[in-house]
């Protein structure tokens, strides 16, 4: 047992877990992040590739435990040079920096293709095993643990939609004086004018002054009270801060559920609204939701999902509807795919990449595609057409980045780090279609609607060191009510009270407001959105 061991610990197979080792690192960091069924895949071609990879290289050196050590140095260069270009080249030119990485380990392998040193490769053999055999081992226990702590909240999570789900609703109400359709329009990542002009010198007033040509209240003042989506959108559709997460579950998943079904939509299906959300990539459908619709190559596509179909997506992923259990993960989720090839040599060709997977397995568009945004300014149209009283929630990714168009409205390749100029340029042109919505609301409504223009945060543009402290509180926030209603934003104003202030106005709902509190979030992910650091005095913008 122990010389067959010692003969297996000889033979040079660390490549291929090298390969996967990557794979679930990425995987395991961003459980309950990414779409599932395409880690595998992904898996089994990095294999194929590796194969393919230590059969060439063979055939030059004639040697297999150089041409594993000459196949491993291949893989490692493919799996961190996207990594590597974020942390030390961007924004400079990707292309140049894949020739970098290309021509640099052609070198290498030219090099070293002839080394007299082949008895180190021998050598060490054992120990780059071991290597990766215990880096692979450390990922999947990881994924494990993942997975096991997930699946005891299912039945919690299953029952806790059941609870926030409204027990019942009154009879479908029609778009009225007394109940005109209500649109939340969240662009994301929208500053004030204000932090526009002191901070980058653009010049934002074309389009406020045509918002107001139309009829809007512009609120100069306006914040968020975080810097985060989830936690801010959460937070405004529920009038109600987010400093701790009672739940059981991780943070991320409750706000998940917190937006999904909030008191706003629990108030106003209750009063008989038609609840409609526009799926963005970033939100969990609503089992309460009357409309729930996604955008994909094939064209717009309506989901269903009930209290199970949410809470086994989101935890176990154990549909027996395999085509279901896509649908419900790309709604929230981000490809997998398309995460992996951002680390990756083929980052240069991951837009090209992208259209082809979507194209191939005809799945809705990735939150940041140029077509998801079009299609759903599109999709109001229709919306503002119903004879129902509509609550409609409208999350757009713009002018977040990517920078994905130019100033003509021409698709251009995915751009994560823009410069100003190119994020300008993208603006002017999502500015024009943020227009041409609102004025197809607002010729095809039946009654007067309720706009709220509402960002959920602000911009780090013009903040790019990584040293600098990022603030996100000064946003774009203009509302549109109808005439015979009147709503004075206070000053200092957070988005915390936005819902309040136009319930109370339109439906006399009496909610009090709430004190106005802002918090960073030191941690620039999601692990841990209830890290909050008060800055309130620091950052509100005050009388």
């Amino acid at each position: 047992m122990r010389m067959a061991l010692r003969s297996i610990l000889w033979q040079p197979f660390y490549p291929w877990p090298l390969g996967i080792y990557p794979i679930l690192h990425l995987y395991v960091e961003n459980l309950g992040l990414v779409i599932d069924s395409e880690v595998m895949p992904s898996i089994l071609l990095m294999l194929a590739g590796t194969s393919i990879a230590f059969y060439f290289i063979n055939r030059q050196v004639r040697n297999i435990h150089l041409t594993a050590f000459l196949t491993s140095l291949c893989i490692l260069a493919f799996s961190l040079s996207g990594h590597v270009y974020v942390l030390v080249f961007m924004p400079r030119s990707l292309g140049i920096w894949t020739l970098v990485v290309l021509s640099s380990l052609a070198i290498i392998i030219f090099s070293l293709r002839k080394t007299p040193l082949l008895n180190f490769y021998v050598e060490a053999t054992p120990s780059f095993n071991l290597i990766a055999l215990v880096l692979l081992t450390v990922q999947l226990i990881g994924l494990a643990a993942g997975l096991v702590e997930s699946s005891k909240y299912l039945p919690i999570f299953a029952e806790n939609i059941a609870i926030s789900s409204p027990h019942q609703r009154a009879p479908r109400a029609e778009d009225s004086a007394t109940r005109p359709d209500i649109y939340f329009i969240v662009p994301d990542s929208y500053p004030s004018d204000s932090w526009l002009k002191s901070t980058t010198n653009y010049d934002n007033d074309d389009f406020t002054r045509a918002l107001e040509d139309r009829g809007f209240i512009v609120v100069n003042h306006a914040q968020s009270n975080y810097g985060k989506t989830l936690v801010s959108t959460s937070s405004n559709l529920n009038m109600r801060y987010y400093e701790s997460n009672p739940s059981p579950y991780n943070g991320q998943d409750y706000l998940r559920l917190e937006a999904a079904n909030s008191q706003v939509a629990r108030l106003l299906t209750e009063m008989g609204y038609t609840y409609i959300q526009l799926l963005s990539g970033s939100f969990i459908p609503s089992p309460m939701a009357d409309i729930i619709r996604d955008f994909t190559p094939q064209g717009t596509i309506d989901i269903k999902v009930d209290v199970n179909t949410i809470s086994e997506a989101l935890f176990t992923g154990a549909l027996s509807n395999r085509a279901e259990l896509e649908l419900i993960e790309r709604a929230y989720k981000r490809s997998f795919y398309n995460a992996f090839l951002d680390t990756t040599l083929l980052r240069l060709a991951r837009s090209q990449l992208r259209k082809l997977f979507q194209s191939a397995d005809g799945l809705p568009y990735d939150s940041s595609a140029p077509e998801r945004f079009l299609e759903t300014i599109e999709e109001v149209d229709k919306i503002s057409a119903m004879p129902e009283a509509t609550f409609t929630i409208v999350h757009l990714l713009k002018p977040h980045a990517p920078v994905v168009f130019n100033e003509s409205g021409e698709p251009i390749p995915w751009n994560g780090q823009p410069t100003p100029e190119e994020f300008f340029a993208e603006l002017r042109f999502v500015n024009s279609r943020f227009l041409h919505m609102i004025d197809s609301i607002l010729a095809t409504s039946k009654n007067p609607p309720i706009i709220m223009f509402q960002a959920d945060h602000g911009s780090a543009l013009g903040r790019m060191p990584k040293d600098q402290r990022f603030t996100f509180f000064d946003i774009y926030a203009a509302y549109f009510l109808p005439p015979q209603f009147a709503v004075d934003f206070p000053k200092p104003f957070t988005t915390v009270n936005a819902f309040p202030l136009i319930l109370n106005a339109v439906f006399n709902t009496g909610y009090e407001l709430q004190a106005d509190r802002l918090f960073e979030l030191p941690d620039p992910r999601y692990a841990a959105p209830f890290k909050q650091v008060d800055v309130t005095e620091e950052f509100l913008n005050k009388p």
